[in-house]
């Protein structure tokens, strides 16, 4: 029995679409970081909230480790997810300690590099949060 010339190319076409298609159905994250201090004993897990970031500057792993040492102090912070291939940052925190305004505050801040003693700045920009897109030079 032979198969026709065209099933081949229709073969890979329908990989292709099914393979893209489920990508975005499947998705794990590329750093998951627990902020130990960050977690209060008095914080009952129901009373933290989860805010999502969509971040200018996280591209691979290196950089969305480098994010998350961002929010290192920030109190209230408890854990990070971050999606590089996404540029996105979920993050739990407390809100009685901690607002989503100022996690952005602290994403968006200069970067210092312990390998020059410099800080970098303008690393990171928050281009959505919680869903909401944010116009450039925006507060």
């Amino acid at each position: 029995m032979r198969a026709p010339a065209w099933i081949i190319p229709a073969l890979v076409v329908a990989c292709t679409a099914a393979g893209v298609g489920g990508s975005k159905l499947v998705v794990a994250p590329s750093l998951v970081r627990e902020y130990a201090a960050g977690a209060t004993q008095a914080t009952a897990p129901t009373d933290a909230r989860t805010s999502q970031f969509v971040v200018k500057g996280v591209k691979c792993v290196d950089t969305a480790e480098r994010a998350a040492k961002q929010l290192d102090g920030v109190a209230g912070v408890q854990r990070l997810e971050a999606f590089a291939s996404r540029a996105r940052l979920e993050v739990t925190y407390d809100p009685a300690q901690v607002d989503a305004a100022a996690l952005r505050e602290a994403i968006e801040a200069p970067v210092h590099d312990e390998a020059t003693g410099e800080y970098l700045f303008g690393l990171y920009e928050v281009i959505e949060m919680d869903g909401v897109k944010i116009e450039s030079g925006s507060e």
